[in-house]
C-alpha cells in the first residue's frame, strides 16, 4: 500500500492534470446536452403549445382523418385524369385545313378541305367545292387514318397537314 502511495505522491502533478482536463471534458459534454435538450424543449413546447394530453390525442386523431379524406380525393382526382386522358384520347383533336380554287373561273380559295380525326385516325374529311352557282359540301369517312373512298389531292394534303401539327387542344390552363 505504500508503494501506491508513494506513486500517487510522485505524480500527483500528472494525474490532477489529468483529471483536471477529463474535468473539463465533461463539463463541455454537459454544457452541449443541456443546450440540446434546452433546443428539444423549446420544439415541443411549440409543437405542443395550448395542447394537453387530451387533445393531443384529438389533434392526432384530426390530422389522420384529414390524411384520409385527402388520399380519397386523390384518388378521385387520379380517376378523374384516366378518365379525361381516355376522353382526349378520342377527341378529334387533329385538324388539317387545305384552301384551294376548284375551279379556273371561281378565284378566292373558296374551296376547302379538311381532315378531322382523334389520335386513333378516326374521324372525317370534309370537301366544300364552290363553284359560280353552287357549293357541294362532301364527307368521307376515316378509320385509322384511311378512308375506303378515293380522295382528291387536298384531302390527301388535309390529312398530312392534320399529322403534321398534331393533336389541338382546347384545354387552357
Amino acid at each position: 500500500m505504500d508503494v501506491v502511495l508513494q506513486s500517487l505522491t510522485q505524480h500527483s502533478s500528472e494525474i490532477l492534470l489529468f483529471l483536471l482536463v477529463v474535468a473539463v471534458v465533461f463539463a463541455i459534454l454537459v454544457f452541449r446536452l443541456t443546450r440540446l435538450q434546452a433546443r428539444s424543449q423549446a420544439r415541443w413546447r411549440t409543437l405542443l403549445s395550448g395542447t394537453s394530453g387530451d387533445n393531443l390525442e384529438k389533434m392526432l386523431y384530426d390530422h389522420l382523418r384529414e390524411r384520409m379524406r385527402m388520399e380519397e380525393e386523390i384518388e378521385l382526382l387520379r380517376n378523374r385524369t384516366k378518365d379525361l386522358e381516355k376522353r382526349l384520347a378520342e377527341n378529334k383533336g387533329h385538324l388539317g385545313l387545305v384552301r384551294y380554287d376548284a375551279f379556273e373561273d371561281v378565284r378566292g380559295n373558296q374551296s376547302f378541305a379538311m381532315a378531322i380525326y382523334d389520335d386513333q385516325g378516326n374521324g372525317a374529311v370534309l370537301n366544300s367545292i364552290v363553284g359560280r352557282a353552287d357549293c357541294r359540301v362532301y364527307c368521307k369517312p376515316l378509320l385509322n387514318g384511311r378512308s375506303e373512298r378515293d380522295l382528291s389531292q387536298e384531302e390527301q394534303r388535309a390529312i398530312r397537314e392534320a399529322q403534321a401539327t398534331g393533336p389541338k387542344t382546347i384545354i387552357s390552363p
